[in-house]
């Protein structure tokens, strides 16, 4: 009776159903990334033995986010490394993220205790040897060895390299300048941009990155490549009578800085 009623008297709107509105499809994409997760817990249950790889990072909304990352062995005997999920704002203290683990591992019935090998950066709430995260990790699995991430550890070295004399710290104290002077303004960007198009690469300033242990080769490189160019704006900032007088001072100062013996033999 319902069936008859709906057909005969039944409002059937205009055009075609298409299914793709945005609540279809994050069903669909919930529906899909179930079926991958739950395809790869069942070949880490078949290969029993793992590792994790676990990292806290924000994303580009500036959310925390803690990845989880699994290692283990498939059947024709290649490691490979599988993507399980974000972990949105779980803290940055050690008992929290094991909690967080411990909870997500549940979930997915996966047994802690078959961990044998653990890495994370070299931050005291990863790595400290009583109560870091990899300190915790051990009291569920004994066994699950922590290695520092190597990435993480040359990045320290670089780091601690290029800080352990004074003229190396204030030679990329000079440098973070230089990018944080141009890119604090289009129009300067711009004056930069179209003195380094002369460049055989069109090449641009870049940043100093804290994390990228190649940050400051990549610096360096186009710091090298592009000093004339480099020099050239800031010249040409600092002659400009457009300019105020502040942003002028400014320019004169960087280009004195970087205009010497010291900094061009560094």
């Amino acid at each position: 009776f319902i069936a008859n009623h709906i057909t005969n008297f039944g409002n059937k709107g205009r055009g075609n159903v298409s299914y793709l509105s945005s609540t279809i499809c994050d069903e669909f994409i919930s529906l899909m990334s179930k079926l991958v997760i739950d395809n790869i817990t069942n070949k880490i249950k078949k290969s029993k033995y793992f590792s994790i790889v676990v990292d806290s990072t924000p994303d580009i909304t500036k959310i925390d986010q803690l990845t989880i990352i699994i290692r283990y062995i498939e059947d024709n005997n290649y490691a490979v490394e599988r993507f399980l999920g974000f972990l949105k704002s779980v803290g940055h203290k050690a008992e929290d993220m094991e909690n967080a683990l411990l909870n997500f591992f549940t979930d997915h019935s996966i047994d802690l205790k078959n961990c044998r090998g653990q890495s994370y950066d070299n931050a005291s709430n990863m790595s400290g040897i009583y109560n870091g995260l990899q300190a915790r990790i051990k009291r569920t699995s004994k066994q699950a060895l922590y290695v520092p991430c190597a990435a993480h550890s040359l990045n320290l070295v670089g780091q601690n390299a290029a800080e352990a004399t004074s003229e190396g710290t204030r030679f990329f104290y000079n440098t973070q300048m230089i990018y944080n002077f141009f890119s604090g303004s289009t129009s300067r960007w711009e004056t930069l941009e179209k003195c380094l198009d002369k460049t055989p690469d069109s090449l641009t300033i870049k940043n100093l990155c804290k994390t990228r242990w190649s940050s400051r080769y990549d610096v360096c490189k186009s710091l090298n490549e592009g000093y004339k160019e480099i020099l050239q704006s800031l010249e040409k900032i600092y002659l400009d009578k457009n300019q105020r007088p502040a942003i002028c001072h400014e320019a004169r100062s960087i280009h004195k800085k970087i205009n010497s013996l010291e900094f061009s033999f560094l």
